[in-house]
């Protein structure tokens, strides 16, 4: 069967599950912005696979399929697909539809684990509106990050790709709606809430770390902003003044908040240019 990918590095794995099972991936569109699809890249490099970055127009897509593809994979892809009339087309979707529909549901999940799940649905008009194919939802641990949710989103939705291409068929014909009563959309969190003030407590530290540490928290240090994408949090009474270097040596930076103190690999903190109101 031949086949066009459309994805990230979320879900690279389920690229390589195809490759590896003989579908003819006939190209693969990225969105390469801030290497979000570096291992799907290097998966093509490998596999002498075309990459395309720029965003798909339905000609292009026509083309592809009167050349014989006959099914789209979508997984973590950021641009909506023009309609056409290829034969199958399914989304892989990090939550339980119709709950959390939109970009990024992970980040939301740490919040809200009773909706940690795998969703693949037929691709309609409607973004993450189409019926259901598969869904299964995982647990969530006490205190997983958004990092330990992208791990096991990535392998239940291999498992579950897996089922689908063994009867696409079938179950592609025996769709499930989904209940548009029930239907959530958590839309890309803003700037501003990856920002933390040195006058944050420890306990609202962590809880930034599990939502965005992935992506990176942002901090200010000598009027400058910073993303931090690793840091520890420790519990300690201390007289010093909030926001204080309390330690530095060539590899660490610890700063004094509210509560105990953070501590920075240096390695890991990089000029931000978001701009954030104040």
């Amino acid at each position: 069967m031949k086949v066009l990918y459309f994805g990230n590095n979320l879900f690279s794995n389920c690229l390589t599950f195809m490759v590896n099972q003989g579908f003819s991936v006939e190209a693969v569109y990225i969105n390469d912005v801030e290497e979000n699809a570096s291992i799907v890249k290097r998966i093509c490099g490998i596999h002498k696979i075309m990459t395309h970055s720029l965003r798909p127009t339905k000609e292009e897509l026509d083309e592809y399929i009167k050349s014989g593809v006959t099914l789209f994979v979508v997984a973590d892809y950021g641009y909506r697909l023009p309609i056409t009339d290829i034969k199958y087309a399914f989304n892989i979707h990090p939550s339980l539809l119709p709950k959390g529909r939109g970009p990024t549901p992970l980040t939301y999940i740490v919040d809200l684990p009773e909706f940690a799940g795998v969703s693949i649905h037929k691709i309609t008009y409607m973004l993450d509106g189409g019926d259901i194919l598969l869904q299964e939802q995982f647990e969530v641990e006490k205190n997983e990050s958004i990092s330990s949710l992208m791990v096991k989103s990535s392998l239940l939705a291999e498992s579950l790709l897996r089922n689908l291409l063994n009867e696409l068929g079938t179950i592609y014909d025996s769709a499930t709606p989904q209940q548009e009563s029930l239907a959530s959309y958590w839309k890309m969190p803003s700037i501003e809430r990856r920002v933390m003030s040195w006058s944050d407590n420890t306990q609202r530290f962590r809880e930034a770390i599990r939502q965005y540490g992935h992506f990176g928290i942002l901090v200010e240090l000598n009027d400058q902003l910073f993303i931090v994408s690793h840091l520890e949090v420790t519990d300690f009474k201390h007289d010093c003044d909030i926001g204080s270097i309390i330690f530095e040596d060539q590899t660490v930076l610890s700063i004094a908040i509210n509560g105990g103190y953070v501590v920075f690999t240096k390695n890991n903190m990089a000029f931000s240019n978001s701009s954030v109101q104040k």
